[in-house]
């Protein structure tokens, strides 16, 4: 077990290290393909936990306890001595992994650094590997030391505030979004699988306005309709950036908005007096719930637009109706 009070993080074994590694690195290297390398049951990792597309590949190591000093320094130069040969032992499995990517730099990451002998250590290993001529490794091939202080940037969105005891002042994410044009919206409707949902929205809209004064609504019902398509568009766009950037809190905000889309579908069976005025009660109920879940996490203008997206989704998908 290793604790690191200067960021309230504890690590019970070498697993939980490596997973808040590969969440990091995740975010760290989303616009460079970042791939991890899972561990086979016969040949372990091959000395690689996971690499990208411009040359960073990565090893985790986390000490079984905490050690002195002397003591860390022995083990951790034991793991790089061990790791690095793997590069040599498995180097026909590693180059269809890498499949035409060069090692510019192996990072070591692990939990703290306290000796300046495990740098010499790193720089005889570089004159060693680069003695191999292996051809996906660089000829300018480099060892990183890298403790927690490299997943600073990352560590508030992946680690939960609740565990944090000194929490970061970190920015909230503002997902770039763009105004779907015209033409993107009626190619959506003209779309055969789209028929569906586009009908949907068209029923349930017709149920918010009033039918007893005789006057015809049905071109702001086809203008309401557009509109949900519009914020299910951006909505998607927004979901598509945030699984592939931050997927641990995208799966919390699936399984957060799954749980709410059944409460809010089981309430719409439910007869009311307004339906305009439930629909309001929905977009507030999925307001706060965004508030409360994804605080310091997602700006106000993605938590007000995703609200539109699934208000909208759940419109159009059948999920809220109105009686």
């Amino acid at each position: 077990m290793i604790k690191l009070p200067q960021i309230g993080l504890t690590f019970s074994d070498g697993d939980e290290w490596e997973a808040f590694c590969q969440s990091c690195l995740k975010i760290k290297h989303q616009h460079n393909n970042f791939k991890s390398v899972p561990a086979d049951d016969g040949d372990g990792d091959c000395g690689l936990d996971g690499f990208n597309a411009i040359g960073d590949a990565y090893q985790c190591y986390c000490p079984e306890k905490e050690y002195t000093d002397k003591e860390l320094y022995e083990h951790q130069r034991q793991k790089v001595t061990d790791d690095i040969q793997k590069l040599y032992n498995y180097r026909v499995k590693l180059k269809k992994i890498l499949n035409g990517v060069k090692i510019k730099t192996w990072h070591f990451t692990t939990p703290l650094l306290k000796s300046r002998e495990l740098i010499a250590h790193c720089n005889n290993k570089e004159s060693l590997v680069k003695t191999w001529n292996l051809d996906f490794i660089d000829a300018d091939f480099k060892i990183g030391l890298k403790d927690y202080e490299y997943f600073r940037p990352e560590i508030p969105y992946v680690i939960t505030s609740d565990k944090i005891l000194n929490p970061l002042n970190a920015l909230e994410i503002d997902f770039p979004t763009s105004e779907p044009s015209i033409q993107s919206i009626e190619d959506y409707k003209a779309s055969y699988e789209n028929n569906t949902f586009v009908n949907n929205g068209l029923r349930k809209n017709t149920k918010l306005f009033p039918t007893s004064n005789g006057q015809d609504y049905s071109e702001n019902i086809i203008k309401l309709t557009d509109s949900h398509i519009e914020y299910k568009i951006i909505g998607d766009g927004i979901l598509k950036f945030w699984s592939n950037a931050y997927d641990q809190q995208y799966e919390k905000f699936v399984r957060v908005t799954n749980a709410l889309g059944k409460k809010i579908k089981q309430e719409s069976l439910i007869p009311v007096d307004s339906n305009q005025e439930k629909l309001k009660e929905i977009k507030q109920l999925v307001k706060a719930t965004l508030d409360r879940e994804f605080t310091n996490f997602l700006s106000e203008a993605n938590k007000e637009e995703l609200t539109s997206y699934l208000v909208s989704f759940w419109i159009l998908e059948c999920s809220l109706d109105f009686s």
